[in-house]
């Protein structure tokens, strides 16, 4: 039920200068009466300029109420429960009250949104459910939950938004991100390969297709990645994107997840030094 996490974050702010939760809350109410890809991204945008208050079985030693400095490396327990699937989630509450309707008496830490989220993904949890409440009290504030996939996002400042088609999501970076690029570890399956060739020549504006592994510095964690090397943006290339994707999902195991990003010159001699080319278009013969 308690993990540890070695915090990084060096400071904290006292209760009357953090962030107003009201526009995030107004934004939450939202989504649950009508949730669309706008509410939505409403909402993550919400999330990553506010703070969230989690629970601890107990506060560092020597620690008072308003303490607001935390010294890097220090060690702090945080309550993951399991759900009612078994798996592990991390409840968070936009303010003390909403935490109290879940447990009055546990001792509790505020810390940036974004600084959370890196928390659940170095954690492990699945899920991240806002202001939970005990089935004995009823809610006073609007609650939701947040996906693995969501909150990843959100912990490398990132707008999650899910595609019209229902396949796959679109990333938009809100603040600047750290990676690091290196080649897959695992080899791309030949049967892969030859969908996203198949599918990569109806479209003339395709020149190129490279694979490789992007770490996220902040966060530790890693994704597959096609770049494409592309002559158009927008929703053409979110049409070429969809497409791809729909080829070569069927082939792909439950919950593996991979992205698509376009690729600019100036990333090429990084990609060509460290990906793999999966597709190139061959030269039209001239008349």
């Amino acid at each position: 039920m308690f993990k540890s996490f070695f915090q990084k974050f060096s400071r904290s702010k006292p209760i009357d200068l953090l962030p107003n939760p009201e526009s995030l809350l107004q934004a939450m109410q939202t989504v649950s009466e009508n949730d669309t890809p706008a509410s939505r991204v409403r909402v993550y945008r919400e999330f990553l300029n506010s703070w969230l208050w989690l629970c601890v079985p107990e506060l560092p030693d020597g620690w008072k109420p308003g303490m607001t400095m935390l010294p890097a490396g220090m060690k702090i327990s945080v309550v993951t429960p399991n759900n009612a699937k078994g798996d592990k989630v991390l409840p968070v509450f936009t303010e003390p009250a909403a935490l109290a309707n879940y447990d009055p008496n546990t001792p509790h830490l505020a810390f940036p949104a974004i600084e959370i989220f890196k928390m659940a993904v170095k954690l492990g949890v699945g899920e991240i459910m806002v202001n939970p409440f005990d089935p004995v009290r009823k809610p006073i504030r609007a609650g939701g939950t947040l996906t693995h996939r969501e909150f990843e996002a959100l912990a490398l400042g990132m707008i999650p938004k899910q595609r019209s088609d229902g396949k796959g999501q679109v990333l938009t970076v809100e603040k600047p991100v750290k990676v690091q690029v290196g080649r897959c570890k695992d080899t791309l399956s030949a049967e892969v390969k030859s969908r996203l060739v198949e599918m990569a020549e109806h479209f003339p504006e395709l020149e190129q297709i490279f694979r490789y592994r992007m770490r996220y510095v902040e966060t530790g964690t890693e994704s597959k990645v096609f770049g494409l090397v592309c002559s158009v943006k927008g929703d053409r290339f979110h049409e070429i994107v969809g497409n791809l994707m729909s080829n070569i999902q069927p082939l792909l195991i439950p919950d593996e997840y991979v992205d698509f990003t376009s690729l600019r010159m100036a990333d090429m001699p990084l990609i060509r030094n460290h990906g793999e080319l999966v597709y190139k278009r061959k030269a039209e013969s001239g008349a």
